[in-house]
């Protein structure tokens, strides 16, 4: 074999490895959207599909990893004067375990009396409190000017004490917003807490299914963890199986933001109880969605990102395993999405199937790389993995396998960055890696108390910022 065969194959290898190991809101912003183009193609006139593949060759005979980008742009709505705006109902599911005396249940008071300034009088809110049991603090009601005062007082007698029962809480607020259907509202659970769950049901994934009822009902459960010392993998779960958004405060000052972050993005919605739908053809399994859960119906993959924004684009990396035995094109699959608009529901299907060719030659293999979808991908899936599974590290006290886990990403990406040649894979190796490794290193300096506070505050920043980057809602 040539030397130059040795080494396409070698960077071939590596390729592979890589999709094996890691491939596959600005959304939340009350800014002006940027300008949406023309829906191309395999979109209607509301919301566009457009897919490609990463790579269109795969080699015969390797692991079967095929990654590819999904992206969903929403148009933006005309603004009309006087034009009535979607009612939202909301529940408010807080944490009043012991942990939250002081300064966090005080601003959390706070935020949510602000946030009833918010509210029109057709919207609706309700409150529910949790620490060793739960309380309805209020139904879900309208906010005309005596619910508002009724609710400012409920608010202002929520103390703190006792343990931490979020599955209590959550189960309540889910079952108020399902007892109360409404088609036509923008609905959405908030669910709030400091600490880890230690009463009622502490299993993760009873929680996740318990979360899941919101896809079903068609609304959303949206989660914040406050402090350092909540479990951030379980409500970042939640929010994923309730099509929301997890929030990571540290300050409870920021509590207000939040709040009326969650309350804007439901008077700005394009395209609601977005479901991502891919009927798999046989032998084709759908690994990995950009963080997201997958579920199965019928054949096809389903994936639940939430809502889209007026003007909003996402875009999401999809990675697949197809079988690599024979030389042949593979179809893997076409991209339907279904929606809400206005209480009707719709359907856009992608233009074309997703289609990769299993060919024996690697030199075809790597020539068949598009470098700027790669580069995405390399960016924004690739590396918020690295860092969700840096954070892991540095939460288990594993400072040696924090860095190796960087080398060896840093490893494989500038090998196979040698062949493509992205200036910006190059711009992450060369500051973004960097500045991981940096943080790993100052995190594990200093006197053990430090180093243990830094371990909680450093792991959970590095997952949130994972987590928004994956999902796209930065």
């Amino acid at each position: 074999m040539s030397k130059r065969k040795k080494s396409l194959l070698a960077i071939m290898g590596l390729i592979l490895a890589t999709s094996a190991a890691l491939a596959a809101m600005g959304a939340m912003g009350t800014g002006n959207p940027p300008p949406v183009p023309v829906p191309p193609p395999g979109g209607d006139k509301l919301l566009s599909v457009s897919t490609e593949v990463v790579q269109d060759k795969i080699l015969k005979g390797a692991d079967g990893r095929v990654t590819v980008s999904l992206n969903l742009t929403a148009a933006r709505l005309p603004t009309i004067d006087n034009e009535a705006v979607p009612a939202t109902d909301l529940v408010v599911v807080l944490d009043r375990s012991g942990s939250m005396e002081g300064q966090k249940l005080n601003d959390a008071r706070q935020a949510i009396i602000r946030l009833l300034d918010q509210f029109g009088p057709e919207d609706r809110l309700a409150l529910v409190t949790y620490s060793n049991d739960v309380q309805t603090s209020s139904a879900l009601v309208p906010l005309n000017q005596t619910n508002r005062r009724r609710l400012t007082a409920v608010v202002n007698q929520v103390y703190a004490g006792g343990g931490t029962n979020l599955g209590g809480g959550l189960s309540r607020g889910i079952d108020m917003l399902m007892a109360a259907p409404a088609a036509e509202r923008q609905r959405k659970v908030i669910l709030i807490s400091d600490g880890l769950a230690n009463q009622g049901i502490t299993d993760p994934d009873a929680l996740e299914r318990m979360a899941s009822a919101a896809v079903e009902n068609r609304f959303s459960i949206s989660t914040v963890g406050v402090g350092l010392d909540f479990n951030e993998m379980l409500m970042t779960a939640i929010a994923d199986h309730g099509a929301g958004h997890y929030h990571f405060l540290e300050d409870p000052r920021v509590f207000a933001q939040v709040f009326e972050a969650e309350f804007q993005t439901t008077r700005h919605v394009a395209a609601a109880d977005v479901d991502i739908r891919i009927p798999l053809e046989p032998g084709v399994r759908l690994v990995a969605a950009g963080g997201y859960p997958i579920g199965y119906e019928n054949g096809a993959a389903v994936i639940h990102p939430g809502n889209l924004l007026s003007g909003q684009s996402r875009t999401l990396f999809l990675t697949f395993h197809v079988p690599t035995a024979q030389e042949k094109e593979i179809v893997m699959g076409r991209v339907q999405v279904q929606y809400q608009h206005h209480g009707e529901s719709r359907t856009v299907d992608a233009a074309r199937p997703l289609t990769v060719a299993c060919v024996p030659d690697p030199a075809a293999v790597l020539a068949s790389i598009k470098k700027d979808v790669w580069a995405d991908q390399v960016v924004q899936e690739e590396f918020s993995r690295l860092k969700e599974a840096v954070a892991a590290d540095i939460r288990d006290g594993d400072r040696t396998g924090a860095q190796a886990r960087i080398h060896e990403y840093e490893t494989k990406q500038e090998s196979i960055n040698t062949v493509v040649g992205s200036g910006k894979v190059a711009k992450n190796l060369d500051t973004d890696v960097q500045a991981l490794r940096q943080r790993v290193d100052e995190t594990f300096a200093g006197a053990p108390a430090a180093v243990a506070e830094k371990k909680k505050q450093v792991s959970k920043a590095l997952q949130y910022d994972g987590y928004q980057l994956r999902r796209d809602k930065k």
